[in-house]
């Protein structure tokens, strides 16, 4: 009857206007109830968008939808307030050869870093190097060492090169590395090396490479108060 009517409108038909509007409530209902954060109640409720979950989670796994709701936000996506501090590096290198027969210990030219953590945290210190430890009676006993100062205390003396007879020409180099860790408060710090001297034995240092990362804890919350 619709039909029958709009086609004796003199001068026009009104049939491809009806059905555009038609498809068109038909797109809309579909997108309603396909999505149902178009909701105006719906979006502030138990729906998070994808932009706005980025600024509050880190992802571990790619979202599969446009909108989340909050629950399965929170299962998807770490919190960036509960993620881990990002580590911090300081690192240092020389190839001016160094050459000592102290007794007593010295630092080892510009071998130090210095840094600043902003929470307290796990260290691991490494250093490496490549060089002689030579002596005139070379014996089991005798040893080339050197010894890592964090904030200008001592970790221990570490033997790096057994001591080897001094010859022309000299014996090649030989590569070591010592290996420690520590832990570290909050606030600036400084890593030095020090050849630590020994009797009867010259110590030749050819290049170096000092490297210390840490690992810094957010803060632990302090305990609730129990309520009476």
């Amino acid at each position: 009857m619709l039909r029958r009517r709009l086609s004796k409108t003199p001068g026009r038909s009104l049939k491809p206007r009806a059905a555009v509007a038609v498809a068109l409530a038909a797109v809309l209902a579909a997108a309603i109830a396909v999505t149902p954060s178009f909701a105006g109640s719906t979006i502030a409720g138990s729906f998070i968008t994808k932009k706005a979950a980025g600024k509050i989670y880190l992802s571990n796994k790619k979202a599969s939808t446009l909108y989340l709701r909050k629950k399965v936000a929170g299962n998807t996506f770490v919190k960036k307030a509960d993620a881990p501090l990002p580590p911090v590096v300081g690192i240092a290198a020389g190839t001016a050869v160094f050459t000592s027969t102290s007794t007593t210990a010295g630092y080892i030219p510009t071998a130090f870093t210095s840094f600043g953590i902003p929470g307290t945290g796990s260290a691991v210190i490494t250093f490496s190097g490549n060089g002689t430890c030579t002596a005139a009676k070379p014996t089991p006993d005798l040893a080339c060492p050197i010894q890592i100062l964090v904030d200008g205390q001592t970790t221990g003396k570490v033997n790096v090169l057994p001591a080897t007879a001094a010859s022309t020409p000299a014996p090649a180099p030989l590569a070591f590395t010592v290996m420690q860790t520590t832990v570290l408060q909050k606030g600036g710090h400084t890593v030095a090396i020090q050849y630590a001297g020994a009797k009867n034995v010259a110590f030749t240092l050819k290049g170096w490479s000092l490297a210390v990362q840490a690992y810094p804890q957010r803060p632990e919350a302090p305990p609730a108060e129990a309520t009476k």
